[in-house]
């Protein structure tokens, strides 16, 4: 019988929350409970809920900093029909993946991390804790994440010679760019606004607007699909590139992003 959440017994972890973070109606609160238990036995509302609509808006509240929003009603919902766990929704996104991972609920762990990362997609750090979450999953491949989301391609990137290699269709589109391919010439075409970048397969000098920059690594092709350089193809893109080395991920952050 699968269980709400994976322990053998009762775990408590008490949360001090202060005012500036406390969700809509719990001001005043100083203390929540979280109480995990095996299916089929009562769990404490002010974490686990019991399912019931308490009113809170959830992720449409905006504060400081993500992983203190609360889970909210879809949240909520989501973790109740996939994963069969019962949730408060004005648990801060922030405890509920931490007890989440301490139950071993790590798909489920995954995918609230996920919402962190999507709603704060400048925060480098939290990048890291879904790239460590993957990696408990068994995820050991190169994680590429653009503007808050994970580079969604059925081709996963490379690492050759210390170079990150990724598949140029995939990581264009996920920075809206629109993508060409000569297969007589080999050369790829990449145009974002206004920006247009041009590699030649097997080469290492490639324009950018029309002027010639020679890259470290030439693009190639690899099991039918055509890969360029991660840093370069970004950066021409005005984008900001960060390589966490110990999760082996790369962070795409548009400047537009971060304005």
């Amino acid at each position: 019988m699968k269980k709400s959440v994976i322990l053998a017994g009762v775990v408590s972890l008490s949360l001090m929350a202060t005012t500036a973070f406390a969700a809509p109606g719990n001001q005043g609160k100083n203390e929540a409970t979280i109480k995990v238990e095996a299916k089929g036995t009562t769990v404490s509302d002010s974490v686990y809920g019991n399912g019931k609509n308490n009113g809170s808006k959830g992720l449409q509240n905006a504060y400081g900093n993500v992983k203190d929003t609360p889970a909210g009603d879809r949240i909520a919902e989501l973790l109740k029909t996939k994963y069969n766990i019962d949730v408060n929704a004005d648990t801060s996104l922030g405890t509920l993946v931490t007890t989440l991972e301490q139950d071993g609920e790590l798909k489920a762990a995954e995918e609230v991390q996920a919402e962190v990362v999507s709603q704060d997609p400048t925060n480098i750090e939290e990048y890291k804790k879904l790239s460590k979450i993957k990696i408990k999953l068994g995820n050991k491949s190169v994680k590429v994440y653009v503007n808050g989301k994970t580079l969604g391609t059925d081709v996963s990137p490379i690492v050759e010679s210390g170079r990150t290699f990724v598949p140029f269709r995939a990581i264009s589109e996920s920075l809206d760019a629109v993508v060409t391919y000569d297969n007589v010439s080999k050369t790829v075409t990449v145009t974002r606004d206004g920006i247009v970048v041009k590699l030649t397969l097997g080469s290492k000098i490639a324009t950018i607007n029309g002027k010639a920059v020679t890259l470290e690594v030439a693009g190639k092709v690899k099991n039918n699909k055509v890969f360029v350089p991660l840093r370069f193809l970004s950066e021409a893109l005005n984008t900001n590139v960060t390589w966490d080395k110990e999760t082996s991920s790369a962070i795409i952050i548009d400047n537009k992003t971060e304005a």
